[in-house]
């Protein structure tokens, strides 16, 4: 009995075992089954993303060499004015504070000249004696050559006459001894007296000259004495503006301090360092064969004068005036820029170039060959652009020649067929693929992702 329950046991085992497999494989059949009658999928290629830009193809032109310098602008004429005497301020000029503006021969202030006026009266009534000592000692001159001519004559007389009494007593002892020698006393006495004269008269001469140097001296004086009177009224020895002022009424001033400073603002001047390169290559300066100057032609040069005073600048002609000097440690050559106020009236709404203000100077050099215009925001701070070649983004090395208005001239190692791209890019990576478009195709496409929130 057990037998027959175990064999029966073990052929249902079989049986469900078989079953199973049965299972197993019609399952596996119709998997691949399906799997044979799916069709395959397609792969995904790895597509790069395009950056949509536009750009203007490269144009070469001829362009003359703009040379860029900077500089910071002052006054050709700048005084410190200070009183040539020492004295109290009675009076000022109102416009007389900094900033304020004072045409030529206005007074800037006034002096007490009291002292100085009674030293003037002084002078004059000395100068009044002196000429009538002078007149004096010439008349007594006179005089007293008249004088001497009598004594003269009057001592050759005595001395005849003497002579003639020594003469006959000695001889023909006729007369006496004691009229011999009163006749001798007198011719003496005579005699001395003219030689008293001759010297007075020599000193006549002596004296007038001295005479003549005390009223010389006493001329000067006046003179001095007057022209203090009026260096008490000091006026502006040319029209401009007051930089500094340190003065007031009542205050006692000396001779030398310095009182106010003045600044003819007419004429504005700006040195601008130029490098070897910059000014000898692309300005071509040379040297000048008159030995005048350093260089030749200086006052034909171009030149533009920009402030740097944010948005709005004042962008007037200038002049190269002068040679300033060369620095042989930096090898830097300075150039006078001059600045007339007058040809700010073409520009009557721009900020003026003032004493202070930081400039920019574009000065015209020679004409160069192969020159690019492309706008103003095309080129990058660092002197380079963004070309577009074979549909890649590549950043060429550019110098700069000329600005016109708002469009520049560089020059650099152009390929044919490069275009410059003109949309303003943030770090964009070398080489990435370029989709170059028009302007109306970009403004569409910004159009399309401003209301989408996607780029096509």
């Amino acid at each position: 009995m057990k037998k027959k329950i175990i064999i029966r046991f073990s052929m249902r085992g079989m049986l469900m075992g078989l079953v199973c497999c049965l299972v197993i494989a019609s399952g596996i059949t119709g998997m691949s089954l399906l799997a044979a009658d799916k069709p395959e999928p397609h792969l995904q290629k790895n597509l790069e993303k395009s950056l949509s830009v536009t750009a203007i193809p490269v144009v070469k032109q001829d362009a003359d060499v703009l040379v860029i310098g900077y500089g910071q602008a002052f006054p050709v004429h700048l005084m410190e004015i200070s009183p040539q005497v020492s004295g109290r301020i009675l009076e000022k000029n109102e416009t007389l504070e900094q900033g304020g503006r004072v045409e030529k021969g206005d007074l800037l202030f006034k002096l007490d000249a009291t002292d100085f006026k009674i030293k003037a009266e002084k002078a004059a009534i000395k100068i009044k004696l002196q000429e009538n000592q002078v007149g004096q000692l010439r008349v007594s001159l006179e005089k007293d050559q008249g004088r001497l001519a009598a004594v003269i004559q009057n001592t050759l007389l005595s001395k005849a006459e003497f002579t003639r009494l020594k003469n006959l007593y000695d001889r023909d002892r006729v007369g006496t001894l004691s009229g011999a020698e009163q006749a001798e006393q007198s011719y003496n006495s005579l005699l001395d007296t003219q030689r008293k004269m001759e010297k007075t008269i020599a000193l006549y001469p002596l004296q007038i000259i001295e005479a003549q140097n005390n009223l010389s001296d006493a001329r000067s004086d006046l003179k001095t004495a007057r022209l203090n009177v009026k260096r008490c009224v000091i006026i502006a020895p040319f029209s401009g503006r007051i930089t500094e002022e340190s003065i007031e009424v009542g205050t006692y001033i000396t001779l030398g301090t310095s009182a106010l400073t003045l600044a003819d603002d007419r004429v504005i001047e700006i040195q601008v360092p130029l490098s070897d390169k910059e000014a000898f290559e692309r300005l071509g300066l040379r040297k000048n064969t008159n030995n005048k100057s350093w260089f030749s032609n200086l006052q034909k040069i171009d030149c533009r004068v920009e402030t740097m005073t944010g948005k709005v600048t004042a962008r007037v002609p200038g002049s190269v005036h002068r040679t300033v000097k060369y620095d042989p440690s930096s090898r830097t050559l300075y150039l006078a820029v001059r600045v007339n106020r007058e040809a700010l009236a073409h520009t009557p709404d721009a900020i003026p170039v003032m004493d202070g203000m930081f400039c920019k100077v574009s000065i015209r050099g020679k004409s160069l060959t192969d020159a690019v215009r492309i706008p103003e925001s095309a080129l990058n701070s660092d002197n380079t652009v963004y070309l577009a070649r074979n549909n890649r983004l590549t950043t060429l090395p550019v110098v700069q020649i000329m600005e016109e208005g708002d469009a520049l001239f560089i020059s650099g190692d152009f390929e044919p067929l490069d275009q410059i791209i003109t949309t303003s890019l943030s770090n964009p990576l070398e080489n990435m693929l370029l989709d170059v478009l028009g302007t109306d195709d970009l403004k569409k496409k910004a159009e399309y992702t401003a209301q989408t929130g996607v780029t096509p």
